[in-house]
């Protein structure tokens, strides 16, 4: 069990450092580096709570393995009707960076997936099966392939303007909540909004690169709908000031 969680800890930290590789030319470093900064500390809270469960006993880590299945399925599943909150379609810009980075980290889990399903499959078979490990062994297995198959369906969803907000990644934002948008200083085609967070953890900045065929149509959408402004430099700004805020006195 515990080398279950060390070994997927590494690919975790694997996939970020291939994710920013990739991230790096698509967006910039500036974006690149931010995407990283956001996504550092969620990989650490979700390598620490399996440890947590993992103290309980075997069945703890099993639960924590449903839950985040099937959560995950309801999530997806809900899509079609989460999305008509989004309104009309107005613009299919399609898939950005994230979207094929997503995808070919998916393509790579099932490699993974693989890998640890196959040593579980003696939990099916043999003179010492039982109804407890039967159900363990189908909860974990279905884990470890939601993983994949929640990548590749992300890498395969589009970015899409509608009438009430924008739509990516299974999920919409109204555009209620978004105070500006802007254009990244190091790679004009990657699109910075300014949301309003929904909680403590949300993130306050937004970056998608956008095919440059589309840039000025997407531009000429949000106008329609938000305020532009230099979003590019405020990041950098609220950035550089963080460390300074966090000093002791």
């Amino acid at each position: 069990m515990a080398l279950n969680l060390g070994l997927l800890l590494l690919i975790l930290m694997v996939a970020l450092g291939v994710g920013y590789a990739i991230a790096r030319p698509l967006l910039g470093p500036q974006a690149a580096q931010r995407n990283l900064r956001y996504a550092i500390p969620w990989i650490l809270a979700g390598a620490i709570l399996p440890l947590i469960l993992a103290s309980i006993g075997r069945y703890g880590l099993v639960m924590l393995y449903g839950l985040y299945a099937l959560s995950v399925l309801l999530w997806l599943l809900s899509w079609p009707l989460r999305k008509k909150g989004a309104g009309d379609l107005l613009l299919r810009v399609g898939a950005t960076a994230q979207n094929r980075t997503l995808l070919w980290v998916g393509i790579g889990l099932i490699g993974l997936a693989i890998a640890m399903s196959i040593p579980l499959l003696d939990q099916f078979t043999g003179p010492i099966v039982t109804t407890g490990g039967i159900i363990a062994g189908i909860v974990t297995i279905t884990f470890w392939w939601v993983i994949p198959l929640l990548l590749i369906l992300l890498g395969r969803s589009k970015l899409e303007i509608r009438e009430n907000g924008l739509a990516h990644l299974f999920a919409w934002q109204p555009w209620e909540r978004i105070q500006a948008f802007g254009w990244d200083d190091d790679k004009p085609n990657t699109l910075i909004l300014k949301a309003f967070p929904r909680t403590f953890a949300s993130r306050k900045y937004l970056t998608f690169s956008i095919p440059i065929t589309q840039q000025q149509e997407v531009d000429r959408l949000l106008e329609d709908y938000l305020l532009e402004t230099d979003l590019a430099s405020e990041m950098d700004g609220a950035i550089s000031e963080q460390p300074k805020a966090e000093q002791p006195e």
